[in-house]
């Protein structure tokens, strides 16, 4: 038997408008639930976009929040999003953010994708064109790198790069690059300080053990 939805969304794509500083795009999520849900959003173009809020908890049945998606870049027909959501114990929703997220059982998390169009509604056709595109592309999907504050927060009248975000993006896509398997776009920094620490460690540790056993 098919799940019930946890969330509504609304419209059920991001339909992006095109401004003087790239394109935006605004959709509500609302909880169908009288528990709480939660929410992550991952994308195929984590470089490409500054997602708000990106992990995100409502606490009860009829709670919305505004999700905002705004890129520098054009939009494409490839361009997609995958929503994940997940019914949340009161515990798991206080403070949820990335770290908590992946405590969770995967088992338990519904997804769903939701494609972009600009300035107007996609078509069944371009629908069935995207879908049959997105089977065929091997471009997985990502954690989006530039993670904000968590539910309730109040919406900015822009939403702008910082520069610690935009050198977290930068060291997400050149390891992503290096080692496509490795997704580092959602560590914490004392995680990501571990792993660096770690790839240190080797460096050193290996040309040593290769010259004693020469």
């Amino acid at each position: 038997m098919a799940s019930l939805p946890l969330i509504r969304i609304s419209p059920s794509e991001f339909q992006f408008t095109q401004t003087s500083s790239g394109y935006t795009s605004r959709l509500r999520l609302t909880s169908l639930q009288s528990q709480a849900v939660g929410f992550k959003f991952k994308t195929n173009a984590p470089h490409k976009f500054l997602v708000k809020p990106v992990v995100c908890s409502l606490t009860q049945k009829g709670m919305s929040v505004d999700v905002v998606v705004k890129s520098s870049s054009p939009i494409t027909d490839v361009d997609r999003f995958l929503i994940q959501t997940v019914a949340l114990a009161a515990d798991e929703a206080d403070n949820l953010d990335s770290t908590k997220w992946r405590t969770l059982d995967p088992s338990r998390i519904m997804e769903d994708l939701i494609y972009c169009t600009v300035g107007r509604r996609r078509s069944a056709s371009q629908s069935s064109a995207s879908q049959s595109s997105a089977s065929q592309s091997d471009t997985p999907m990502v954690a989006v790198a530039n993670v904000y504050s968590t539910f309730p927060y109040t919406p900015p009248h822009s939403v702008s790069e910082k520069p610690d975000a935009r050198l977290a993006s930068s060291l997400a896509r050149r390891i992503y690059a290096t080692m496509p398997g490795l997704d580092i776009s959602d560590f914490s920094w004392s995680e990501f300080a571990l792993f660096a620490a770690t790839c240190f460690a080797l460096g050193f540790l290996l040309p040593l053990i290769r010259y004693l056993l020469s």
